[in-house]
């Protein structure tokens, strides 16, 4: 996922809104908010917002939120907006921290700022009360300017001001300082992180490991990883690095270096997942509620397949911090992994509500959208998606063009997502989508994947969607069963399309979802939306 908008971002705010009125009804027109003059870009935002407040149950005096607009304008310099992003980011998380506080974050909001919204119109739009705005400039000899402001959005008045030059070093007290400040405005305590600052040095480093990580390339991310190593070297307790490094492990586990060998990349996840948890118990020795540490511990248990009792922590992380987007959406990724297609559809409806500008819950409604064959509206999510910068939603318009037949939009969709990244050839691809289309090239297209090498099959999880499309249902089956029986992926949300529904009656399927931890989960909490018992403790899925 990339943290920039790369679209006409003209139109973007009014465009996701109006998709939004989908949650009452029929989806609309993307366009059709902008087909007003420029001059009534405020007037339309007005209007969208009383039609959000209608279709997602805004109360008329919204609960505390923030949006933070972005610290750096369009055409700011490449340092200028890296620093700027780091230090939205830093702020947007030291604000998450206070109870019961919706943050906006500068990523969201940068469509609206271009749009040319004022603080009003913006906090309208996004049902908050404050928004916080200011700028980050560089200066000779590692200083930076810094002047930020919290307003109160329905006066215009500032609440707090901060107007200085600082050395680059000192930033890393300014999330601190914003956090407090919108504390006393609240009238509640910001909680102590507890972390220790760092020489302005590595500090510099951190940040340029950052920008590095916003990065889609698997190169620029691992320049990052060597980065945090350096800090980590020289900070073996700075929390913020660790963090930072264990998830970028994490993302490029699939993407080794070393030879594509199936057992380097498990003994990889392994080390990544015990980190993690040595991570988790760190961060919660110190604060037993810090939700970084809570969400380490439920990767752990996912990673365990232990679904009930991540979903319970899962609820008791939703019940301290149900504003926070992130987690919502998460929660809403989980239940779709574990096929609770409904309760996916409105946890990420939920995630709207709170911010309506992030791509990646409108991913999981295209998701079911598609797995629920309301074609036209996964069409509308995908695009809303791709216009806030979603650069992951080859699968869902792989889907789109195979029920289309357009077999030239599926041999390019399919490619470039095989291609993300520049790790793996896509050279395969054309044959592939001759087999879908040519039942005479149907059997050439299995041998092709059956005859990929091991650690490739692995990372696109044996082709048990390519195989299925191919009408090899067995395939597909045993390329299910063998991932069951691995650490739980991402992958598992395939498993609901309607395409798989061969794949997902026969009474193997149960076996692997025992395997995977689902029938557990399923037993606790009850049957999936596609799904029912059967005796024998069994399950029958359709």
């Amino acid at each position: 996922m990339v943290d920039s908008v790369n679209a006409p971002v003209r139109w973007i705010v009014p465009a996701v809104l109006a998709a939004l009125l989908a949650l009452g009804g029929a989806v609309v027109m993307l366009y059709r908010a902008w087909t007003a003059p420029p001059s009534s870009t405020h007037d339309e935002a007005g209007a969208l917002a009383a039609t959000l407040d209608a279709a997602l149950k805004r109360p008329p005096e919204p609960p505390p939120g923030v949006a933070i607009r972005p610290l750096a304008p369009p055409q700011a310099a490449e340092g200028d907006a890296a620093l700027a992003h780091a230090m939205c980011t830093s702020v947007g998380e030291a604000l998450a921290r206070l109870p019961a506080l919706r943050v906006v974050t500068c990523r969201s909001t940068a469509a609206a700022v271009a749009a040319a919204l004022d603080d009003r119109a913006l906090a309208r739009l996004l049902a908050v009360r404050h928004v916080l705005a200011g700028s980050v400039v560089g200066q000779p000899g590692d200083r930076v300017r810094l002047r930020l402001a919290l307003v109160d959005a329905r006066t215009g008045a500032p609440l707090w001001q901060l107007d200085e030059e600082v050395a680059s070093g000192e930033l890393q007290a300014v999330p601190r300082r914003v956090a407090e400040a919108a504390a006393r405005t609240l009238g509640t305590t910001a909680p102590s992180t507890g972390e220790r600052a760092v020489a302005a040095a590595l500090y510099a480093k951190y940040l340029k490991a950052r920008l590095l990580a916003r990065q889609p390339s698997i190169d620029a991310r691992r320049a990052a990883v060597r980065l945090l190593d350096e800090i980590v070297a020289a900070e073996p307790e700075y929390e913020p690095a660790l963090l930072l490094r264990h998830g970028l492990r994490g993302w490029l586990l699939g993407n080794l270096d070393e030879a594509r060998d199936v057992a380097a990349m498990n003994a990889a996840r392994a080390g990544n997942v015990a980190e993690g948890l040595a991570l988790a118990r760190r961060i919660l020795a110190r604060d037993p509620n810090d939700l970084r540490g809570q969400w380490l511990l439920l990767v752990d248990e996912i990673e365990r397949s232990q679904w009930a009792a991540g979903f319970d922590r899962l609820d008791a992380m939703l019940a301290g911090a149900g504003s926070d987007a992130r987690l919502v959406r998460t929660a809403a990724r989980l239940h779709l992994h574990a096929g609770y297609l409904a309760r996916a559809e409105a946890l990420a409806r939920a995630a709207a509500s709170i911010d309506a500008l992030d791509a990646d819950g409108f991913e999981v409604l295209a998701h079911v959208a598609g797995m629920q064959r309301r074609d036209a509206e996964m069409r509308e999510w995908t695009a809303i998606a791709r216009q806030l910068g979603h650069e992951g939603m080859g699968r869902v318009e792989m889907m789109d063009a195979w029920r289309r037949r357009d077999w030239a939009l599926l041999e390019r969709t399919y490619a470039d997502w095989v291609a993300w990244g520049g790790k793996w050839s896509a050279d395969w691809v054309p044959q592939w989508v001759r087999g879908v289309a040519d039942p005479g090239q149907r059997d050439a297209a299995i041998a092709l994947l059956d005859g990929h090498d091991a650690a490739t099959r692995q990372h696109f999880v044996s082709y048990f969607i390519e195989y299925a499309l191919l009408g090899d249902y067995g395939r597909s089956l045993a390329a299910v069963r063998h991932h069951a029986k691995l650490p739980p992926a991402t992958w598992m949300q395939g498993l609901w399309w309607p395409e798989l529904a061969r794949v997902r009656s026969d009474p193997q399927f149960s076996e692997a979802m025992a395997d995977l931890g689902f029938a557990a989960l399923w037993q606790a909490r009850g049957a999936p939306d596609l799904c029912e018992r059967a005796p024998g403790g069994r399950w029958r899925c359709r």
